[in-house]
C-alpha cells in the first residue's frame, strides 16, 4: 500500500480492525459539534480540541457554519479506541436540514443521541429518536451540559422515560459534576440485574433457576441488547469540561458492533459529495461490503456506465490519507467523477436501512438575482448547491420566468442566500416564503379529443379518465390500452404527457391523490408519431381536470405539545386558532400532553411562542404527515398579472382553416396554469399542421 507522509504503515492495521460508522445527532444547541471534538482530542486524533465559539471546530469546517456556530452539512471525521476505527458522521440539528440528517441513518451502524441536561427533551429530540427506534439503530444516550447550573437530572429522568423510552439504562450516577459507574463489566446493581432479566429471556430462566451469573454475563447480555435496539444506555458528561468523554468513547466501542461482511463482492454507497474550494468534486462512499482498489473501473448503478478510480483516500484519525484500498464498512473518497449523484451505488446493490420516508420541502420562495445579468450564474450555483444535496429543489416558472425555490424553514434559506454570496460572489433576493399546496380532482370524470375534431391540431385521439385516490395516494397511470394495438412508445409518449400534466393543476399546483386511465387511443399510420400522443395530453388532461374540478391540499404536520398544566388554556385556545385538529389530550398535576395535527401554514412559528408563554418549559413537537383538503384560505400558484396575460392572449380569436376560432369557445379559461409549453404549442399549431 501507499501511504502519505508521516501516514507510513498505520493504515495497514485498520484491515485488521473492526470498523463502525456512528451517527451523532441532537438538537440544535444540545453540544453535538462540541462532543464530536472532545471525542477527537480524547482519542488522540487531534492535538488541541476545538470549541464551537472559537470557530476552529474540524467537523464545522464551512465558514457559515463556524461564524453561526450550526452545522449545515453532515460531515464525516474518524477515530480509533480499544482497537476499534469509528467513522464520526456530524449531522445537522436544525429541523430546516432534516433530509441531510435522514440520509445519515442509511450508513449507520450506531448512534450517539445528545441532550442537554438544561434544556431536556427538545422538539428535534424526540423526532431522532422515534427514527432510530423505527429503523432499529443502537444509540447511546448522552447527556450532555451536566455542569450548567439549574440541572435537575431526576426530572430529566423521568422525561426520557415518559417522552423516550422506558427501556433505558442509567450506567452512572453523577455526583457533584464527577460521573461513576454503577453498571459495568466487574460491577453490576442488584436493581440492574432486575432490569436485564425483564429484557432477556436466557438470563430471566438463569435466575429464576438461581444459577449463578456473573457481573460479565449480565455485561454481555447488555451489548446483545443495545446491539438489537432493545436497551438504551445513558450516560453523562460535559463536553465544555472534558467530563466524561472517555467513558463515552469506551461505550461506544462496547455497545456498538460492525456488521457481518456477506461476501466480498464490491457494493458501494455515495452519501455526500462537496467542493473543495477550486472546485473538485469529491465523493464519499461507505463500502458496503468488498473492498474498492486505486485503478478499479467499476459500474454504477448497474447501468452500462463505468468509471475508473484514478484517486483513492480514507479518513484516519481526524485527517484523509491516500492509500490504494478502503476495505468494507469503512469510507472511501473520490474526486471529479462527474458522473457521480447522491444514491448511486457501485458494483452489487446495496443492502441499506429501510423505513424512511423523505420529507419533502412544503414551503418556496421566489430569488432573483440583485443584478439581472447574473441569472445564469445564479442558476449555476443553486444546480452545484443541488448536486451537494438533492433536497435543494429548483425550478424555472414557465410563466413568470421566475427561480422558485422549495424549502423546509426560513433558517435553510437564510443559508443558502449567504452561500450564494460568500461562495458564488453573487447577491440574491428572496421573496416572501409561501406554503406549497396540492390540488386533487373531486370527482370521477372522462375526457376524449377525437382526431380532426377542432381545436385539434395532432393526428392523435386521446381518451382519459380521471378519478381522485385517498389522500397520500399519489400518481397512479393505468391504460386500457394494449400494446398490440398501440406500441410502447406511443403509450410511454402519454404517460409521459400525464406526469408532465400533473405538475400544475388549475390552480398551477402538483396534482396528486389521482389516478389517471388511459381509455381510447386513434392513430393514423404513417402519419401519426408519438410527437402527437405526447403534446396532445396535457390538452386532454386539462380539460378533463377543469370538467371534474379539485380541492386544494395543504401541508399537515403531526404535532405533540407538553406544558405545565397551568397553561393548558391557552395552548388549547391557541390551537383551535391555529385550526388544528386535537386528537388526545392527557393532564395530570403538572403537565398536559396534547397530540393532533395542524396545518404548516398556520403553526410556522408557533414553536416559539410556546417556548415564551411557558419560561422555557413546553415542548411543541412537529413532524410533517401528508396534506388534507384545505380548511384556510389559498392563494393561486399563478400571479394576477399572469392571469391579466392569460386572459387578453386567449381571448384573442385564431385563425383555422380559414375560421374564426375563439380559445374560450373550446373550454379554455384564464386559470390555465403553467403545464410547460405543450398548450402553447397546441395554439401555435393550429394553423400550420393541416
Amino acid at each position: 500500500m501507499r501511504f502519505d507522509n508521516a501516514s507510513t504503515v498505520v493504515y495497514y492495521c485498520l484491515i485488521q480492525m473492526n470498523i463502525i460508522n456512528l451517527g451523532i445527532l441532537a438538537h440544535i444547541d444540545a453540544g453535538k459539534t462540541s462532543v464530536t471534538e472532545n471525542l477527537l482530542f480524547a482519542s488522540g486524533a487531534t492535538e488541541k480540541c476545538g470549541r464551537v465559539d472559537n470557530g476552529d471546530t474540524i467537523t464545522d469546517s464551512m465558514d457559515i457554519e463556524k461564524r453561526r456556530g450550526i452545522t449545515v452539512r453532515a460531515s464525516t471525521t474518524s477515530i480509533i479506541w480499544n482497537g476499534v476505527k469509528c467513522n464520526i458522521i456530524d449531522t445537522p440539528g436544525h429541523m430546516d436540514f432534516i433530509a441531510e440528517v435522514e440520509r445519515t441513518f442509511k450508513m449507520l451502524d450506531g448512534a450517539v443521541l445528545i441532550l442537554s441536561a438544561k434544556e431536556g427533551i427538545q422538539a428535534q429530540t424526540k423526532l431522532l429518536f422515534s427514527t432510530l427506534q423505527k429503523l432499529q439503530i443502537p444509540t447511546i444516550i448522552f447527556i450532555n451540559k451536566i455542569d450548567r447550573a439549574g440541572v435537575n437530572l431526576e426530572r430529566l429522568y423521568m422525561d426520557i422515560k415518559t417522552n423516550l423510552s422506558q427501556d433505558v439504562l442509567f450506567m452512572q450516577t453523577v455526583v457533584d459534576g464527577s460521573v461513576y459507574p454503577v453498571c459495568s463489566q466487574t460491577y453490576i446493581k442488584e436493581e440492574y440485574k432486575e432490569f436485564v432479566c425483564n429484557h432477556d429471556d436466557d438470563i430471566l430462566e438463569r435466575y429464576l433457576a438461581d444459577s449463578e451469573i456473573s457481573p460479565a454475563d449480565y455485561w454481555n447480555t447488555i451489548i446483545a441488547l443495545v446491539a438489537k435496539a432493545k436497551v438504551y444506555p445513558v450516560l453523562h458528561g460535559s463536553a465544555m469540561f472534558n467530563i466524561g468523554i472517555n467513558e463515552l468513547l469506551d461505550a461506544i466501542s462496547s455497545f456498538i458492533l460492525p456488521p457481518a461482511s456477506v461476501s466480498n463482492r464490491l457494493s458501494a454507497y455515495l452519501y455526500k459529495i462537496e467542493h473543495d474550494p477550486k472546485g473538485h468534486k469529491r465523493s464519499f462512499l461507505k463500502i458496503i461490503d468488498g473492498s474498492l482498489r486505486l485503478r478499479d473501473v467499476v459500474r454504477i448503478n448497474d447501468s452500462e456506465k463505468f468509471i475508473k478510480i484514478k484517486n483513492l483516500k480514507t479518513i484516519y484519525q481526524g485527517r484523509e490519507i491516500n492509500v490504494d484500498e478502503v476495505g468494507a464498512n469503512d469510507i472511501a473518497i473520490v474526486e471529479d467523477i462527474e458522473d457521480f449523484r447522491i444514491g448511486d451505488y457501485l458494483g452489487a446493490k446495496p443492502c441499506l436501512i429501510q423505513g424512511l420516508s423523505h420529507q419533502h420541502p412544503a414551503l418556496k420562495s421566489s430569488v432573483r438575482p440583485n443584478k439581472p445579468e447574473e441569472r445564469s450564474k445564479v442558476i449555476s450555483a443553486l444546480n452545484t448547491l443541488w448536486i451537494e444535496d438533492p433536497s435543494l429543489s429548483f425550478s424555472i416558472n414557465s410563466y413568470s420566468d421566475e427561480l422558485e425555490i422549495s424549502l423546509y424553514g426560513l433558517t435553510q434559506k437564510e443559508i443558502i442566500q449567504t452561500l450564494l454570496e460568500e461562495r458564488f460572489s453573487v447577491k440574491v433576493h428572496f421573496d416572501e416564503i409561501k406554503t406549497i399546496y396540492k390540488e386533487r380532482p373531486i370527482k370521477k370524470v372522462n375526457k376524449i379529443i377525437q382526431i380532426e375534431v377542432p381545436p385539434n391540431p395532432y393526428w392523435a385521439t386521446i381518451g382519459l379518465t380521471l378519478e381522485p385516490l385517498p389522500l397520500g395516494a399519489g400518481l397512479q397511470i393505468e391504460s386500457d390500452i394494449s400494446y398490440g394495438y398501440l406500441n410502447h412508445s406511443f403509450q410511454n409518449a402519454v404517460f409521459e404527457g400525464i406526469r408532465m400534466s400533473c405538475q400544475s393543476g388549475l390552480h398551477g399546483w402538483e396534482v396528486t391523490d389521482l389516478k389517471v386511465t388511459f381509455t381510447q387511443a386513434e392513430y393514423y399510420s404513417p402519419v401519426s408519431t408519438p410527437a402527437d400522443f405526447r403534446q396532445l395530453t396535457p390538452y386532454v388532461f386539462r380539460l378533463a381536470l377543469q370538467q371534474s374540478g379539485v380541492d386544494i391540499l395543504e401541508p399537515m404536520l403531526c404535532f405533540e405539545l407538553q406544558i405545565p398544566q397551568v397553561a393548558s388554556s391557552k395552548a388549547i385556545t391557541d390551537l383551535q386558532k391555529l385550526m388544528s385538529e386535537i386528537e388526545d389530550i392527557s393532564c395530570n398535576n403538572e403537565w398536559c400532553h396534547i397530540k393532533g395535527k395542524v396545518p404548516l401554514n398556520t403553526s410556522k412559528d408557533y414553536a416559539s411562542e410556546v417556548s415564551s408563554y411557558t419560561k422555557g418549559l413546553g415542548i411543541f413537537m412537529v413532524k410533517p404527515c401528508g396534506y388534507q383538503i384545505t380548511k384556510d384560505g389559498y392563494s393561486d400558484n399563478i400571479r394576477m398579472n399572469e392571469k391579466d396575460k392569460l386572459l387578453f392572449m386567449f381571448q384573442k380569436s385564431m385563425s383555422w382553416s380559414g375560421q374564426e376560432i375563439s380559445i374560450r369557445q373550446y373550454g379554455w379559461d384564464i386559470y390555465l396554469s403553467p403545464f410547460l409549453s405543450d398548450v402553447w404549442h397546441i395554439i401555435a399549431s393550429m394553423n400550420g399542421r393541416r
